[in-house]
């Protein structure tokens, strides 16, 4: 069975909480979207994710396969995220993102 991409909650107040797993943070990573945090639009810019295994285990590996994706624990995933000024947002805060690229 694979996991959502990502998994949207409802909570009391009618505000629904985005969860990511592990492949989202590592594509934010990448592609630096805009996210929306407490009302106000920052750039993504890293996450540390130096203590998670490789997004793909090397031993799943072969010419006809690109792999499968690492096993990790829900909750060894980071919490906080740096934006592109410098400031440091939960992860669960994020309300919001969409591409930091034009098309």
């Amino acid at each position: 069975m694979v996991k959502n991409l990502l998994q949207v909650t409802s909570t009391a107040k009618g505000i629904t909480a985005l969860k990511f797993i592990y492949l989202n943070l590592y594509k934010f990573n990448q592609s630096k979207p805009i996210c929306e945090v407490n009302d106000v639009l920052v750039q993504w810019d890293e996450c540390d994710l130096s203590n998670l295994p490789p997004l793909v285990d090397p031993n799943t590996v072969s010419m006809i396969s690109h792999g499968k994706f690492s096993k990790y624990n829900d909750e060894d995933l980071p919490t906080t995220f740096m934006d592109t000024d410098g400031n440091e947002h939960l992860i669960a805060d994020i309300t919001m993102y969409k591409s930091s690229k034009r098309y």
